[in-house]
């Protein structure tokens, strides 16, 4: 047999007879452990990804919050120890209680801002509203006398349906719309409205006066305003 095909096929017996030495199979363990490890962290990572998003969902549910109550502004704008009373008409406060479309004026329409002693901004008061309108007269010597002819008496109770639902820049107030009798004949004629707060302890607060001319017509219907 020739040297040279003798040479390759003892070479050829020889790979067949070659053993991994002890440091290749280390390798090829410190490989195999390395995949399981790196199988692990990535199971126990999402494992761990999965139970924060669990946890995420519980914390950010909750149970549906109780409806609101409707009315005013609630407890927390009332006070007792009310200090002033503020009151603010319109350009055209008047106001039609007549049902025909006629527009007689026979009512008129306000909001009143009772302060506390914290701060200026309107609350709701735990005493009466009064309102009082006088009509002026003029004597000869051109002497204005005051005539009062028509008195509004307003319970905390009477006056809750005219509490605002939301609070202005003002804070909170009252809505007035108020009617005066049939017979009371005002058209044409200077009016005034005062505006008192009679406190629990009885002490009466009182706004300032608001001076107008009650036209004959053209109010507003009051179902409208």
């Amino acid at each position: 047999m020739p040297q040279t095909y003798r040479n390759l096929r003892e070479v050829r017996i020889d790979d067949r007879n070659v053993k991994p030495t002890k440091s290749a199979r280390g390798r090829v363990m410190q490989s195999w452990s390395s995949a399981c490890g790196l199988l692990v962290i990535v199971f126990l990572v999402g494992m761990t990804v999965a139970g924060c998003a669990s946890t995420e969902n519980q914390k950010a549910w909750k149970w549906p919050a109780p409806a609101a109550k409707s009315g005013g502004g609630g407890d927390g704008a009332v006070q007792s120890n009310i200090v002033r009373v503020n009151k603010f008409f319109r350009e055209s406060p008047w106001l039609s209680f007549d049902s025909d479309g006629s527009k007689n004026v026979d009512g008129v329409t306000f909001t009143v801002y009772l302060e506390g002693p914290s701060q200026p901004k309107g609350v709701f008061g735990t005493g009466t509203l009064i309102v009082n309108m006088y009509r002026l007269d003029f004597d000869p010597m051109g002497r204005e006398t005051a005539v009062p002819v028509h008195e509004w008496v307003l319970t905390s109770e009477d006056a809750y349906p005219w509490r605002a639902r939301t609070p202005t820049a003002l804070g909170w107030g009252y809505g007035l719309r108020l009617q005066w009798p049939k017979e009371l004949k005002v058209g044409g004629k200077q009016v005034a409205f005062v505006v008192k707060y009679v406190r629990e302890d009885g002490r009466t607060i009182s706004s300032s006066r608001q001076v107008l001319k009650v036209p004959f017509s053209g109010a507003v219907p009051a179902k409208l305003s």
